[in-house]
């Protein structure tokens, strides 16, 4: 149980959409796309039941909605933090704490999530979902940077 637990606390560092807090910066279109894309990659990767999908798809989504609210809060207090050199040891201090209590928060809510989804999609499903999720969120940051070469590069011109 603890291991499952510390897994689901652990995916939340690899939030699906971006950096703790970055959510917003991304256009509501755009984390559209990308949670349909999360939902087929973790069914499929699972091999999700019509019947275990559609009992598992709302409480993963209240899961996620919970935990974005704790990265979004801890995000903020980050975002005030950007330059090294311009943070007092106080505000050190304070968003070390605060990044403690987040992650304090995150592994609480795994826990109160954790039984809700073993009955949905059984233990080992459960135990698989965290290392899907980073599995999808790698494959997200391997495309976007492929993509951003593609954007970037220089175009051959045929002679």
């Amino acid at each position: 149980m603890r291991s499952i637990i510390t897994s689901f606390a652990l995916l939340t560092g690899a939030l699906l959409f971006a950096q703790n807090g970055d959510v917003d910066r991304i256009p509501a279109e755009r984390r559209q796309e990308i949670k349909a894309q999360k939902v087929a990659f973790i069914t499929q990767r699972l091999a999700f039941t019509p019947e275990e999908a559609q009992v598992f798809w709302p409480i993963y989504n209240s899961y996620e909605s919970e935990l974005e609210e704790v990265r979004r809060t801890i995000g903020l207090s980050r975002r005030e933090a950007q330059d090294p050199s311009q943070v007092t040891e106080e505000q050190a201090e304070r968003l070390l704490t605060e990044e403690l209590e987040s992650q304090r928060r995150e592994l609480e809510i795994a826990g109160k999530y954790s039984p809700r989804f073993k009955a949905a999609i059984g233990a080992r499903k459960t135990l698989f979902l965290s290392r899907t999720e980073r599995d999808f969120t790698r494959e997200l940051v391997r495309r976007s940077k492929d993509d951003g070469r593609d954007r970037h590069a220089p175009t051959r011109r045929s002679h």
